[in-house]
């Protein structure tokens, strides 16, 4: 899955910023349309619970609404945004004091192409499975690059660590979801 920040220039979304830093009520409705459907997807991906992820998703817009003054485009304004979502997964995760909510089975299914065969969708959701019961820090980053086709420059923003953290993490977490897939697979305990 790819966001809409590949969409929309770098300058066009410069624009819109502008244009919701200014009020213009015509912006909000433009950026959550443009931004809605890979925001909620991560947001569900990160907490694995589609009613807190509503939650999370309507917080996020009112964050981004009150602190949009505060946007100094260092960054583009997506990677703002999933780190401002970030931050609010974060903090449910924390006050639940775990490190997901419930199981994805729980979660409901996520939108299923009708072309894929019945193999792609039971391998797609061992995947969700075994992602879901990665370190959250290792979860971050995959969903970002995976789902959300970030680069590692883009995750470091947005997860405010250094590229060679990201990288790293990155290398560990596939490794780790590897090592669950073989297990698997192979019929032995998943680690």
């Amino acid at each position: 899955m790819q966001d809409n920040s590949s969409v929309i220039s770098a300058t066009e979304e410069l624009t819109l910023v502008v244009r919701l830093q200014q009020g213009d009520p015509g912006a909000i409705d433009e950026v959550v349309r443009l931004y809605q459907k890979p925001l909620y997807s991560f947001i569900v991906r990160m907490v694995e619970n589609r009613a807190t992820a509503e939650d999370i998703f309507q917080e996020t817009w009112v964050r981004v609404i009150r602190h949009i003054g505060s946007f100094r485009g260092d960054a583009r304004f997506s990677t703002w945004l999933f780190q401002i979502a970030l931050n609010q997964c974060r903090n449910a995760m924390r006050s639940l004091g775990r490190r997901s909510f419930v199981s994805l089975e729980d979660a409901g299914e996520f939108p299923v192409e009708p072309e894929m065969d019945a193999d792609r969708i039971l391998i797609a959701g061992r995947v969700r499975k075994f992602l879901a019961s990665l370190p959250v820090k290792m979860r971050e980053v995959l969903v970002l690059r995976y789902y959300h086709d970030k680069s590692e420059q883009e995750i470091a923003a947005v997860i405010g660590v250094p590229v060679g953290t990201v990288k790293s993490r990155l290398h560990r977490a596939t490794n780790m979801l590897r090592e669950k897939m073989e297990s698997f697979q192979t019929g032995s305990p998943a680690m």
